[in-house]
């Protein structure tokens, strides 16, 4: 499962309970959908079974944990697994070059907009189609949004210029799926906002210092390049996995601007309503002993393995039993 789907599992879990939102930009955002008919048919079936055969073959826990969820939540959280899961197969084929993914992205988003018109191609686009008609207050502009942060993936030797575009990375590939989640949650969406855009940026950067090493694989250096060359790191060195005490030294500002971005999410959490505060510690609390590793190594998130930076069981619930601590004391 990529990183991109570890942010969809973390605020499809949130969403059962608290409710996050997020930023929004595209000139697609208020377009509606013609009215669709919502009886149960065999069209519904094929839908739910599709979405079904690509979570067992793709992601069989969150199929196990859609069935833990109520039925209708169920069905629109998987409808948006199902269109992330597929563009993210799109952008990390291996099997094709740069300008053919780049075509599908094209044609991807002209899909998203006949499923806009209520015109879908297959069950699982007419799956969202009917997600999106179900819910009027839900905006569309996350969608397009992930697009283009796919698009930008899909250059060789793919780099980052500085910090704010990488903030804008880490939105439109991992916090714009808050926003598709919107209608599902009861949270104050104005209190809620900052907050749930900070924990998606948050997660995002931490997932890419992990993942440093296979990143490099496929010609990715997230790293922002000025500073890189502040510290006299060339994109070759990284690529290269040479891991020298300047760009460790990278690493640590980015661990430092995540951890700034876990705290205000820690501190804005009493926004969400329910158990939803408990749900933002926790996943605080396990995205912190990530940093609190790559601290312990050096912040030397580079091997010659290719493999990423884990936490292993205990530590996942130590930081779990802190988080429930945490907000218990405080209530």
């Amino acid at each position: 499962m990529t990183r991109r789907f570890c942010i969809l599992l973390a605020t499809t879990v949130l969403s059962k309970c608290a409710g996050f939102s997020f930023r929004t930009s595209s000139s697609c955002t208020h377009r509606r959908m013609p009215a669709l008919h919502h009886h149960r048919s065999s069209s519904t079936t094929n839908q739910d079974e599709a979405i079904k055969e690509l979570m067992k073959t793709h992601d069989p826990i969150l199929l196990f944990v859609s069935r833990l969820l109520d039925a209708d939540i169920a069905r629109d959280a998987s409808a948006l697994y199902a269109w992330c899961r597929r563009l993210d197969e799109i952008t990390d084929d291996p099997s094709s070059d740069v300008a053919t993914i780049q075509q599908r992205l094209s044609d991807w988003e002209r899909r998203f907009d006949m499923i806009c018109r209520n015109e879908p191609v297959d069950d699982m686009d007419r799956a969202l189609a009917m997600y999106i008609q179900r819910n009027d207050d839900l905006e569309l502009s996350p969608f397009v949004d992930m697009i283009s942060g796919m698009k930008e993936d899909t250059v060789q030797n793919r780099t980052i210029s500085n910090m704010a575009e990488l903030d804008e990375y880490a939105y439109q590939v991992a916090g714009t799926v808050g926003l598709m989640l919107l209608p599902l949650l009861n949270a104050n969406v104005e209190q809620s906002r900052d907050a749930a855009i900070a924990l998606g940026k948050a997660i995002q950067l931490i997932n890419i210092l992990r993942d440093a090493s296979p990143d490099v694989a496929l010609g990715r250096v997230y790293l922002p390049q000025d500073m890189l060359k502040a510290e006299g790191v060339s994109t070759e060195d990284v690529l290269q996995l040479k891991s020298s005490p300047e760009y460790r030294k990278v690493v640590a500002a980015v661990a430092d601007h995540a951890e700034a971005l876990l705290i205000e999410a820690e501190i804005a959490k009493s926004t969400l309503p329910g158990v939803g505060p408990l749900f933002v510690q926790i996943i605080v609390e396990l995205y912190r002993q990530y940093l609190i590793k790559l601290e312990q190594i050096g912040y030397d998130n580079l091997n010659l393995s290719g493999e990423r930076v884990k936490i292993n069981t205990i530590q996942k619930l130590m930081a779990s039993f802190k988080a429930t601590t945490k907000v218990l004391t405080q209530q």
